[in-house]
């Protein structure tokens, strides 16, 4: 890691606090061992997140047949895997109002975008019948999470960057590559160790932009990286620029989806999003 990068990586420590219960959800719900009974008593430790889950879970969204009283109650009717997707969304979206208020960059649309290519991800990770579509909706939730770094900490410097990848009809993660020798990916990938998060988030996340890098592929950065240009192509961004993304023809196929299949998912995904930000805008 180049001093620079560490340098900035240490500021992220002055960044509001993600709930670190949310991690811990995140965590526990991965184990082997784990249990219903574990992921509720963890969640429990933090009474506001567990009151937005339940407000989330017992949400026409979920088509709950009966109210869900308790976050164990959730844990059982929804499975450990979506009560952990649950927890990082009741999680961020305060989070990114907290971290990016008055930054220049609009919370709502980043967590739009975020939401959109999470829900685009999990469907992609469905009809490639990958064990569990959670984690790859996780992870594509975080994987733009290095912008929110750059724009709290290098605001000034952020919009030069926007505007010189606009003028120069550049993608804007090689603009940050050429003047820092790091991109939001890396920084991403490194703030994931910083949160303890399972070595994959920070995998997936480190090589979304540049999927064909490592020596060996990583199948959810693939779903990342073909996501994020999808819901990109829909004008679904950060609102702060309309940055050229190149997509990784290797990757797109690898992932082995046609555009028809994945346009009819992001068309699903983008109703979704918008149903979920609805209702967690009233939750906020």
């Amino acid at each position: 890691m180049s001093e620079q990068l560490n340098k900035l990586i240490r500021q992220t420590t002055e960044l509001p606090s993600m709930p670190e219960v949310a991690f811990e959800v995140m965590r526990v719900a991965d184990m082997a061992d784990s249990s219903a009974i574990t992921v509720a008593a963890t969640l429990s430790r933090d009474p506001s997140l567990s009151v937005r889950i339940l407000r989330l879970a017992n949400s026409a969204f979920y088509g709950m047949t009966r109210e869900v009283t308790s976050i164990s109650d959730a844990v059982v009717v929804l499975g450990m895997r979506t009560v952990k997707s649950l927890s990082l969304v009741a999680a961020s979206f305060p989070w990114l109002h907290k971290a990016l208020d008055g930054k220049g960059i609009s919370p709502v649309l980043l967590w739009n975008h975020s939401l959109t290519t999470a829900y685009l991800v999990r469907a992609m990770a469905t009809r490639k019948q990958m064990p569990d579509a959670e984690l790859p909706f996780c992870i594509g939730l975080l994987h733009d999470i290095g912008t929110v770094v750059f724009a709290v900490w290098k605001e000034n410097a952020f919009d030069s960057l926007v505007r010189r990848a606009e003028a120069e009809e550049r993608p804007l993660d090689e603009i940050e590559r050429a003047v820092y020798g790091f991109d939001h990916a890396e920084v991403g990938a490194e703030l994931c160790d910083v949160w303890n998060l399972p070595r994959v988030y920070g995998s997936a996340i480190r090589y979304h932009h540049q999927p064909s890098l490592p020596e060996t592929s990583d199948p959810i950065a693939d779903l990342i990286h073909v996501a994020d240009f999808m819901v990109r192509e829909r004008g679904i961004n950060e609102g702060a620029f309309g940055q050229i993304y190149q997509l990784d023809q290797e990757a797109f196929e690898r992932v082995g989806l046609t555009m028809d299949e994945l346009n009819e998912m992001l068309d699903m995904a983008i109703s979704q999003g918008a149903d979920l930000q609805s209702i967690e805008r009233k939750a906020a």
